[in-house]
């Protein structure tokens, strides 16, 4: 074989295995059946949502994209804060508890957001400071975090978009996580 159907060959190879690596944009946030029959079921006042934002000392980097080896996600609209925003507000939606005019309000800061797609594992994780308030006075405040591990591939085409879904996974985990939260509950029982 002549070394520029070699060369040609490769360079096609390498092309196919980097334009694997590219992402497609993130879907907007979508409210899941299970938190929608949650919301519904706890009786939980309506509430709107604040702001949301990466915790103060961290790195803001970690709020606008995620690195997963040779491959990049960034964030919908700018900010995976904001992006948490927009699924709390989804779900609320969903759950018919989501009132842009109420008095309570809940808001929330990224105090950990991490993603990797190392072998034979690879892991993601989030914690955020959720703070509910009602007519301005602080009712609930916690911090709940969520993680996952998964088997990681060798082949990055397969391990990086892998390792994408994992982690924004977590967003509407973590919002599950809360809404069960029983102190979460109490703070938000209609009344």
């Amino acid at each position: 074989m002549n070394r520029r159907l070699v060369a040609a060959a490769l360079l096609g190879a390498a092309g196919l295995v980097l334009s694997g690596c590219a992402t497609p944009p993130m879907a907007p946030p979508q409210a899941t059946l299970d938190n929608i029959q949650a919301l519904r079921a706890a009786n939980l006042t309506s509430m709107k949502v604040g702001a949301f934002t990466a915790g103060p000392g961290r790195p803001q980097e970690m709020d606008k994209r995620i690195v997963v080896r040779a491959g990049a996600q960034a964030a919908p609209n700018g900010s995976y804060a904001r992006y948490l925003a927009d699924t709390i507000r989804a779900e609320l939606d969903g759950g018919g508890r989501f009132d842009a005019n109420s008095a309570t309000m809940l808001s929330g800061v990224i105090t950990d957001s991490h993603v990797d797609s190392g072998m034979p594992v690879g892991h993601a994780s989030l914690a955020v400071r959720f703070t509910l308030t009602r007519d301005g006075k602080v009712v609930f405040e916690k911090t709940l975090s969520v993680d996952t591990a998964w088997e990681s591939a060798f082949m990055g085409v397969v391990a990086i978009p892998d390792a994408f879904n994992h982690y924004t996974g977590l967003f509407n985990e973590i919002t599950t996580k809360l809404f069960a939260d029983p102190d979460f509950r109490a703070a938000a029982k209609a009344g």
